[in-house]
């Protein structure tokens, strides 16, 4: 693989602050290489911080940023309308209209003197101030953006997402789903249910002075409620993410996640933040979780419990899963198989260079596969299955550094062969991520895209965007799109790509005359929503 000539300084300017609060127009088509697959049609939408400082207060960390939505509409006649606007939660609003920053941000950030965190803190413990801004962690609504059933949502995972229209992407306000976040809070990833066509989010709550909490909720069309269950399971202090399969949730137990009554004290005097105490410890387990969704699956699958845990042998921590798929022997599930993207011992969330949101020359993310077995299921009757501690069998599939990996949106659960994923190309530089992976289970497919820039997450597309629901999808699995977000460190400029997710070769590259922040997470819809008139005339102008 090519490497890449731009300096250090050059690729952190991917994190510098958007030059304007809102941007939308018509991409011109001389800005479009190459040619937009006619059966792309509708919005992708992607959320990341899009501001580097709060007022005079630069932000120690990029997870500390508000969030930036962009929307991407694709018309299928080769033009692209191009919109970004910033979340404007409520903790934004303040602090835009005081000019300052006022709460404090879960990285470290922190616009507050020791002084005024000690007083604060004991007003708050005799009752004289009980919602103190000093105390309060910032919303920064800046980490994922999706779309169900006619609301585009907005969320982090510390508080409540936010509710957008999808057209404008102007905030139309803050989202409880109807008042089944019990927990007040959405955690950012979210899986379709292909069995079911459903929804399943994710909620969770560290554990200090109480039993941590993890919610999953699953709803239908129209938001209607299908399931909402809360689990206390020990040890469970953070979920960034989880799988779902026909009868299973999946997270992980972390042991990088400590918590305790002291460091809470620490993260409220500004001695700490919860990113700081983000590494190895070594007294933790490290375990998956699978979680029955139903009473019924819990019965038949797991003798009556609603879960059970699966020691990790190689410590890691997960903060992104691929797929899970459930192993079938006869009528009994016996174990399943699952991908994620694991960072190992020496993993921490240092702002490395100011490149990357941790230290990923020294704990690269690795693409890897868990088989879970949960027992000896020809030998043993289905007590004795569940007598036995399941075994895992845990395998890096690939060497190179990666992250943020895409399964296709609809087979979440289902046997998946293909993961794309953000990675790097260059092994001296497991930091940059300057290309695109496509890994193939089967070990024929896999390939590299190398960009010309610093590329994003990729987001993978099926051809025509929608999902197949109640009959078969006889689309191959990768016959889709793949839309990434590309920033070219020495022109200081970004492009969003669309590549073809069966060959990994550049169908376009949509060229923008300005910087977009690096971002995060984002999903496609295949509705398509367009601000003001219609595309610019085709007819030439005679002049």
């Amino acid at each position: 693989m090519a490497h890449l000539n731009f300096t250090t300084k050059q690729a952190s300017a991917g994190w510098k602050t958007q030059a304007r609060e809102h941007f939308a127009y018509w991409v011109p088509e001389v800005d479009i290489k190459g040619t937009l697959p006619e059966d792309l049609v509708g919005t992708f939408f992607r959320n990341g911080p899009g501001n580097e400082s709060v007022g005079a207060t630069k932000l120690v960390h990029p997870i500390d940023g508000d969030g930036l939505i962009v929307a991407l509409s694709f018309t299928g006649d080769g033009h692209v309308h191009f919109n970004s606007r910033f979340v404007q939660s409520r903790h934004r609003v303040e602090e835009q209209a005081a000019k300052k920053m006022i709460y404090r941000g879960q990285m470290g950030t922190d616009p507050n003197s020791f002084r005024s965190n000690i007083a604060a803190l004991v007003k708050s413990k005799v009752g004289w101030e009980k919602n103190s801004t000093v105390l309060t962690f910032r919303n920064p609504s800046n980490t994922n953006v999706y779309m169900w059933e006619g609301k585009v949502i907005s969320a982090h995972e510390t508080s409540l997402p936010y509710c957008l229209d999808p057209t404008t992407l102007e905030t139309i306000g803050e989202e409880d789903l109807g008042g089944t976040l019990k927990l007040k809070v959405l955690g950012a990833h979210f899986r379709y249910d292909p069995f079911l066509d459903r929804l399943v989010t994710m909620s969770a709550k560290a554990g200090v002075n109480r039993p941590p909490s993890l919610q999953i909720n699953e709803y239908g069309r129209l938001w209607a409620v299908k399931s909402l269950q809360t689990f206390s399971i020990p040890l469970l202090n953070y979920a960034h993410d989880l799988l779902m399969s026909k009868n299973f949730y999946i997270v992980q137990i972390s042991p990088f996640v400590n918590v305790s009554n002291v460091d809470v004290y620490k993260f409220f005097l500004g001695l700490s933040s919860p990113g700081d105490t983000m590494r190895y410890y070594d007294h933790l387990p490290c375990r998956l979780v699978i979680i029955a969704r139903t009473p019924q699956a819990a019965d038949t699958i797991f003798g009556g419990r609603q879960w059970i845990v699966a020691d990790i042998p190689e410590p890691c921590h997960i903060f992104h899963f691929g797929n899970v798929q459930e192993i079938v022997e006869g009528d009994r599930v016996v174990g399943v198989d699952l991908t994620a993207v694991c960072l190992g011992k020496k993993f921490t969330m240092e702002f490395e260079n100011k490149i990357w949101l941790s230290n990923a020359s020294k704990a690269p993310g690795l693409l890897t596969c868990f088989n879970v077995r949960f027992g000896d299921a020809k030998n043993a009757t289905n007590d004795e299955l569940l007598a036995k501690i399941p075994h895992v069998h845990q395998t890096v599939l690939h060497p190179a550094s990666v992250e943020f990996p895409a399964v296709h949106p609809y087979r979440h659960g289902l046997d998946t062969r293909y993961t794309y994923l953000m990675a790097s190309s260059d092994p001296k530089r497991p930091h940059y991520f300057t290309a695109v992976l496509k890994h193939d289970l089967h070990g024929k497919g896999t390939k590299f895209w190398q960009s010309e820039g610093v590329t994003g997450e990729p987001c993978f597309i099926p051809r025509g965007g929608y999902a197949v629901v109640g009959e078969e999808d006889t689309r191959a699995e990768d016959d889709g799109f793949v839309v990434v977000q590309v920033f070219h460190p020495k022109k200081q400029t970004t492009d969003f790509t669309v590549l073809n997710a069966q060959t990994m070769e550049m169908l376009a590259a949509i060229g923008l005359k300005h910087h977009v922040p690096f971002g995060f997470h984002g999903t496609f819809t295949p509705e398509l929503f367009v601000q003001g008139t219609a595309p610019p005339s085709l007819i030439k102008a005679k002049i």
